[in-house]
Protein backbone atom coordinates (compact mmCIF):
# COMPACT_ATOMS: atom_id res chain seq x y z
CA UNK A 1 0.00 0.00 0.00
CA UNK A 2 1.81 3.45 -0.80
CA UNK A 3 -1.04 6.22 -0.33
CA UNK A 4 -0.70 9.08 -1.75
CA UNK A 5 -1.89 13.27 -0.15
CA UNK A 6 -5.71 13.28 0.06
CA UNK A 7 -6.43 9.64 -0.83
CA UNK A 8 -8.02 7.73 2.42
CA UNK A 9 -7.98 4.10 2.91
CA UNK A 10 -9.55 1.55 5.48
CA UNK A 11 -7.64 -0.37 7.86
CA UNK A 12 -7.71 -3.42 9.59
CA UNK A 13 -6.06 -2.97 13.25
CA UNK A 14 -6.00 -6.66 14.92
CA UNK A 15 -2.91 -6.82 15.81
CA UNK A 16 -2.27 -6.32 19.63
CA UNK A 17 1.04 -3.68 19.13
CA UNK A 18 -0.53 -2.12 16.24
CA UNK A 19 -3.59 -1.72 18.56
CA UNK A 20 -1.76 -0.09 21.15
CA UNK A 21 -0.56 3.15 18.19
CA UNK A 22 -4.00 3.36 16.89
CA UNK A 23 -5.61 3.76 20.95
CA UNK A 24 -2.03 6.28 20.92
CA UNK A 25 -3.70 7.76 17.99
CA UNK A 26 -7.34 8.00 19.27
CA UNK A 27 -5.90 9.71 22.44
CA UNK A 28 -4.19 12.13 20.47
CA UNK A 29 -0.88 10.89 22.14
CA UNK A 30 0.23 10.65 18.80
CA UNK A 31 -0.58 12.81 16.03
CA UNK A 32 0.40 10.68 12.96
CA UNK A 33 2.07 7.49 11.86
CA UNK A 34 3.75 6.29 9.12
CA UNK A 35 2.73 3.90 6.01
CA UNK A 36 6.34 3.02 4.57
CA UNK A 37 5.74 1.12 1.02
CA UNK A 38 6.87 -2.61 1.33
CA UNK A 39 6.75 -5.52 -1.18
CA UNK A 40 7.94 -8.76 -1.36
CA UNK A 41 8.94 -8.21 2.46
CA UNK A 42 11.30 -5.20 1.71
CA UNK A 43 10.75 -1.95 2.84
CA UNK A 44 11.42 0.88 0.48
CA UNK A 45 12.79 4.13 1.07
CA UNK A 46 9.06 5.96 0.03
CA UNK A 47 6.00 6.24 2.61
CA UNK A 48 3.23 8.05 3.12
CA UNK A 49 2.36 10.41 6.69
CA UNK A 50 -0.86 9.19 8.19
CA UNK A 51 -3.94 10.59 9.90
CA UNK A 52 -6.71 8.16 11.73
CA UNK A 53 -9.53 10.18 10.47
CA UNK A 54 -12.21 7.67 12.65
CA UNK A 55 -12.74 4.24 14.20
CA UNK A 56 -15.83 2.76 11.92
CA UNK A 57 -15.96 -0.27 14.03
CA UNK A 58 -14.14 -1.73 17.10
CA UNK A 59 -14.56 -5.29 19.02
CA UNK A 60 -14.37 -6.40 22.44
CA UNK A 61 -10.61 -7.50 21.74
CA UNK A 62 -9.68 -3.83 20.64
CA UNK A 63 -9.64 -4.75 16.98
CA UNK A 64 -10.80 -2.27 15.32
CA UNK A 65 -11.69 -0.99 11.49
CA UNK A 66 -10.41 2.30 10.89
CA UNK A 67 -10.14 5.08 8.23
CA UNK A 68 -7.00 6.61 7.65
CA UNK A 69 -5.86 9.81 5.33
CA UNK A 70 -2.41 10.08 4.08
CA UNK A 71 -1.37 13.59 4.42
CA UNK A 72 2.31 13.74 2.91
CA UNK A 73 5.36 11.62 2.12
CA UNK A 74 8.48 10.48 3.59
CA UNK A 75 11.48 9.12 2.91
CA UNK A 76 12.59 6.17 4.80
CA UNK A 77 15.80 6.52 6.36
CA UNK A 78 15.90 3.66 9.32
CA UNK A 79 13.45 1.32 10.42
CA UNK A 80 13.17 -1.04 13.19
CA UNK A 81 10.75 -3.62 13.68
CA UNK A 82 11.20 -4.11 17.44
CA UNK A 83 9.48 -6.70 18.90
CA UNK A 84 6.02 -8.18 18.91
CA UNK A 85 4.75 -6.15 21.71
CA UNK A 86 5.76 -2.56 20.53
CA UNK A 87 4.78 -0.72 17.32
CA UNK A 88 7.47 -0.65 14.35
CA UNK A 89 9.31 2.77 14.78
CA UNK A 90 11.55 4.74 12.16
CA UNK A 91 13.68 7.40 11.29
CA UNK A 92 11.89 9.82 8.71
CA UNK A 93 12.51 12.89 6.32
CA UNK A 94 9.33 14.32 5.47
CA UNK A 95 9.14 15.13 1.80
CA UNK A 96 7.62 18.73 2.30
CA UNK A 97 7.91 19.91 -1.28
CA UNK A 98 6.06 16.83 -2.68
CA UNK A 99 3.33 19.21 -4.01
CA UNK A 100 5.64 21.64 -6.25
CA UNK A 101 7.39 18.29 -7.81
CA UNK A 102 6.67 19.82 -11.40
CA UNK A 103 6.12 16.97 -14.64
CA UNK A 104 9.34 18.50 -16.60
CA UNK A 105 8.35 19.22 -20.54
CA UNK A 106 8.86 15.99 -21.77
CA UNK A 107 6.32 14.50 -18.87
CA UNK A 108 3.54 17.39 -19.86
CA UNK A 109 4.37 16.69 -23.60
CA UNK A 110 3.83 12.39 -23.28
CA UNK A 111 0.51 13.43 -20.89
CA UNK A 112 -1.15 15.83 -23.68
CA UNK A 113 -0.44 12.92 -25.96
CA UNK A 114 -1.95 10.56 -23.26
CA UNK A 115 -5.13 12.61 -23.09
CA UNK A 116 -5.49 13.41 -26.99
CA UNK A 117 -5.32 9.61 -27.34
CA UNK A 118 -8.08 8.86 -24.50
CA UNK A 119 -9.98 12.04 -25.99
CA UNK A 120 -10.59 10.12 -29.42
CA UNK A 121 -11.97 6.70 -27.29
CA UNK A 122 -14.46 9.30 -25.50
CA UNK A 123 -12.38 8.60 -22.22
CA UNK A 124 -12.90 10.97 -19.35
CA UNK A 125 -9.76 12.92 -18.76
CA UNK A 126 -10.52 15.40 -15.94
CA UNK A 127 -8.45 13.83 -13.57
CA UNK A 128 -5.29 14.40 -15.88
CA UNK A 129 -5.48 17.82 -16.46
CA UNK A 130 -3.49 18.26 -12.65
CA UNK A 131 -0.39 19.74 -13.08
CA UNK A 132 1.94 18.31 -10.53
CA UNK A 133 3.81 15.25 -10.37
CA UNK A 134 2.36 13.35 -7.51
CA UNK A 135 -0.96 14.35 -8.61
CA UNK A 136 -1.00 12.66 -11.72
CA UNK A 137 0.88 9.77 -10.41
CA UNK A 138 -2.37 9.36 -8.20
CA UNK A 139 -4.85 10.08 -11.21
CA UNK A 140 -2.94 7.29 -13.89
CA UNK A 141 -4.23 4.28 -11.53
CA UNK A 142 -0.84 2.84 -11.12
CA UNK A 143 -0.80 -0.12 -8.33
CA UNK A 144 1.55 0.50 -5.08
CA UNK A 145 4.40 -0.99 -6.51
CA UNK A 146 4.62 1.74 -9.75
CA UNK A 147 3.78 4.22 -7.36
CA UNK A 148 6.61 3.56 -5.23
CA UNK A 149 9.17 2.66 -8.21
CA UNK A 150 8.09 6.46 -9.83
CA UNK A 151 7.78 8.29 -6.28
CA UNK A 152 11.32 6.05 -4.72
CA UNK A 153 13.53 7.69 -7.46
CA UNK A 154 15.79 9.42 -5.23
CA UNK A 155 16.13 13.22 -7.56
CA UNK A 156 13.06 14.83 -9.37
CA UNK A 157 14.68 14.35 -12.93
CA UNK A 158 14.26 10.23 -12.12
CA UNK A 159 10.91 10.36 -11.10
CA UNK A 160 9.93 12.37 -14.21
CA UNK A 161 11.87 9.56 -16.30
CA UNK A 162 9.87 6.62 -14.71
CA UNK A 163 6.70 8.77 -14.99
CA UNK A 164 7.73 9.74 -18.77
CA UNK A 165 8.40 5.82 -19.33
CA UNK A 166 4.62 4.99 -17.54
CA UNK A 167 2.98 7.91 -19.63
CA UNK A 168 4.01 6.52 -23.07
CA UNK A 169 3.35 2.94 -22.15
CA UNK A 170 -0.44 3.73 -20.92
CA UNK A 171 -0.59 6.19 -24.36
CA UNK A 172 0.21 3.20 -26.41
CA UNK A 173 -2.53 1.07 -24.63
CA UNK A 174 -4.94 3.54 -25.15
CA UNK A 175 -4.36 3.55 -29.39
CA UNK A 176 -4.64 -0.24 -29.18
CA UNK A 177 -8.09 -0.09 -27.09
CA UNK A 178 -10.63 -1.35 -29.98
CA UNK A 179 -13.30 1.35 -30.53
CA UNK A 180 -15.96 -1.27 -30.13
CA UNK A 181 -15.36 -2.08 -26.74
CA UNK A 182 -13.98 -5.55 -27.44
CA UNK A 183 -11.71 -7.43 -25.45
CA UNK A 184 -9.00 -7.84 -28.25
CA UNK A 185 -5.91 -5.59 -29.07
CA UNK A 186 -4.59 -5.56 -32.47
CA UNK A 187 -0.73 -6.43 -32.23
Amino acid sequence: MLPLPGEMVGIHVFEPRFQRLFNELENMEVTEFGIPFSHEGQLWPVGATMRLVTVQKRDANGQRDVAVTATGLFELKDFDANDEFTYPQGDIQHVDDWAQWSLGKECLKARESLIAAMQTKSMNTSKLENQGLVRLVQHLGLDALQRAEILGQPTLEGKQIMLLERLELMRRLVEQRPKDGGAFFVN
